[in-house]
């Protein structure tokens, strides 16, 4: 009997250590996990915090781009069909490159996709029809296949317009029909959208006379923007 109440007892001791080291263990697993998931908030809140700088910085670095434009184009001529829209589509969706941010303005803002087929949206329509009036007379469909295909188009290395001697300082775009067209369709939602602020636009034929001015979102003679 005396053997069996020891080995009771020696059974009852080995239980209580068990549970003691299991209770210690859940104890020391729960604050390993409670331990991890402070960490992973830190690093989350970290992250966040590194993220907002980082948007503030790319902010801050579009805002500079966007003066220097100004500025530079108070002093001298700056002819670049892709610069104003490269930093603009940064403000639009900073977290695309610039073909796809380029596309989706595009789609959003400039055409409209029918079932059969894609057509200038109604702003783009009504773009073409003031350029009109400043000799700009590209076909509607012309001038949405050159939207479509406007990425290609100021990435090309020449992707300055030919400026005439008789402009002496401004931000110029431009070019031969349906790419002056599509310059100014973007350009001018750009402004409306107020992607674009405080800089008006030359827009110069294939000549490069300049043939209207893109000013905050309309389209103006030469002269009195």
């Amino acid at each position: 009997d005396e053997v069996i109440a020891l080995k009771e007892k020696v059974i009852a001791e080995k239980e209580t250590q068990l549970k003691d080291l299991k209770t210690l263990m859940e104890t020391q697993l729960k604050d390993l996990i409670a331990e991890k998931e402070k960490l992973i908030t830190e690093k989350e809140k970290l992250i966040a915090e590194q993220e907002t700088q980082l948007k503030d910085l790319r902010s801050q670095w579009v805002q500079l781009e966007m003066q220097t434009l100004q500025e530079l184009s108070r002093v001298k001529v700056i002819a670049n069909n892709r610069a104003l829209i490269e930093i603009a589509m940064q403000q639009y969706k900073s977290d695309l490159s610039l073909t796809k941010g380029l596309e989706m303005f595009v789609n959003e803002h400039l055409l409209t996709v029918g079932r059969d087929k894609t057509t200038l949206s109604m702003y783009g329509r009504e773009v073409c029809n003031k350029l009109r009036n400043f000799g700009f007379a590209a076909k509607e469909d012309f001038v949405q296949k050159e939207l479509k295909n406007l990425m290609h188009e100021i990435s090309k290395p020449l992707h300055r317009p030919h400026v005439s001697g008789k402009i002496y300082t401004g931000y110029v775009v431009g070019g031969e029909p349906p790419l002056a067209e599509a310059l100014a369709i973007v350009i001018s939602k750009l402004q409306e959208c107020k992607f674009v602020k405080n800089l008006d636009v030359l827009l110069v034929d294939g000549e490069g006379k300049c043939k209207c001015v893109l000013s905050n979102g309309d389209i103006v003679e030469y002269g009195e923007a």
